[in-house]
């Protein structure tokens, strides 16, 4: 029972339920939802994904030559790929 007059005692009912942080909205996505998504989201922008296994060495050289440069992984190896895949023969 809280004294109405007493300013200085705590009202410990009135804070128990109460959490920190922005309240639930029961609308939130899982992982896989949010991966689906992105990858909709990119595949919309004409953008796909492909997986390769490398040598150590390849990918050590790749972020050494990267090191210094103004391109990423994925830019280097698309202009790659395109020098030597789509060059008239």
């Amino acid at each position: 029972m809280v004294a109405l007059k007493d300013h200085r005692q705590l009202d410990l009912v009135a804070g128990a339920n109460r959490q920190r942080g922005r309240p639930a909205t029961g609308e939130a996505m899982s992982a896989a939802q949010r991966q689906k998504a992105r990858r909709e989201k990119l595949r919309a922008a004409g953008v796909g994904s492909m997986t390769v296994q490398l040598p150590i060495e390849v990918i050590d050289a790749v972020r050494h030559f990267l090191m210094f440069k103004d391109e990423t992984q994925d830019q280097l190896i698309e202009r790659l790929l395109r020098q030597q895949l789509m060059r008239k023969r």
